[in-house]
């Protein structure tokens, strides 16, 4: 065999394994969200959302639900004069999601590093290193803050963090993955993030990202968007419904009587 087709076939056996490189690495984590979409109307109280996907079986996978980063007021409460408890300024929260849902296989201490925690803002421990608050005074302080955020945003049902949720179960030499969530009511209406992550030897090996669109519709979206698009029209047939409203109410309680003779 002579030089020539020798660099041939290395040529093709090095093709050949980059190929199956990275196939196998693209196929290693999937996900898919259903419904992409929830539709509030009047009469809505939340949603069902399921997460499916797969990946290879030695790799813990959690899923986060997210918004964008914004900015958010939270008004402080205090003493005043040492006496009365009453709001006695506003505190100022930087790089916070309207909603921060977790799922884990497993704790995301016991499985991904501080660094990569940071990196993809994963876990209570990594919110509370990223977040900014003002005005505070020393780190304490901000903690204990950023602890009474999370606190408040718990209550409301639109932060958490869970290990428990995620059912696995390996197939065909892949992990299989379903979660099943009652999206919050409270969430507000906007697109959202649902993102997937692999996880070994403390790092992310791939992660998914997929949108969420929460919106209104129907009369509710018309309504919505004449009180944001033009106030005096939205204020003029605010008065007109409350008006026939209260005609409504008053023929049916007449309705109800008898004239005496």
């Amino acid at each position: 065999m002579n030089i020539t087709n020798k660099r041939g076939l290395l040529d093709l056996a090095a093709a050949f394994f980059l190929i199956m490189f990275f196939a196998t690495n693209a196929l290693s984590l999937t996900s898919e969200i259903s419904p992409a979409r929830i539709s509030i109307t009047s009469l809505y109280h939340g949603g069902k959302l399921v997460v499916t996907g797969e990946t290879v079986p030695d790799e813990e996978i959690i899923v986060k639900f997210s918004s964008p980063e914004s900015k958010f007021d939270l008004r402080k409460k205090g003493k005043a004069g040492g006496l009365f408890w009453m709001n006695i300024g506003e505190l100022e929260f930087n790089r916070v999601s309207d909603v921060y849902l977790l799922y884990a296989t497993k704790e995301i201490g016991s499985i991904l590093s501080d660094k990569q925690q940071d990196q993809y803002s994963l876990g209570y421990d990594a919110f509370r290193r990223l977040v900014e608050v003002s005005p505070v005074t020393s780190e304490p302080d901000k903690v204990k803050w950023i602890k009474e955020f999370i606190k408040f945003k718990e209550k409301n049902g639109i932060y958490g963090i869970f290990t428990s949720g995620i059912e696995t179960e390996i197939k065909d030499n892949k992990k299989i993955y379903k979660l099943s969530i009652d999206w919050p009511y409270q969430a507000p209406p906007r697109e959202y993030t649902v993102s997937v992550y692999s996880v070994k030897d403390n790092a992310v090996q791939d992660y998914n990202e997929t949108p969420l669109l929460v919106e209104k519709v129907g009369a509710l979206k018309f309504i919505s968007n004449m009180a944001f698009n033009n106030a005096s029209v939205y204020g003029i047939v605010s008065i007109l419904i409350a008006i026939a409203a209260g005609f409504i109410v008053s023929v049916i309680f007449k309705g109800g009587g008898g004239g005496s003779h």
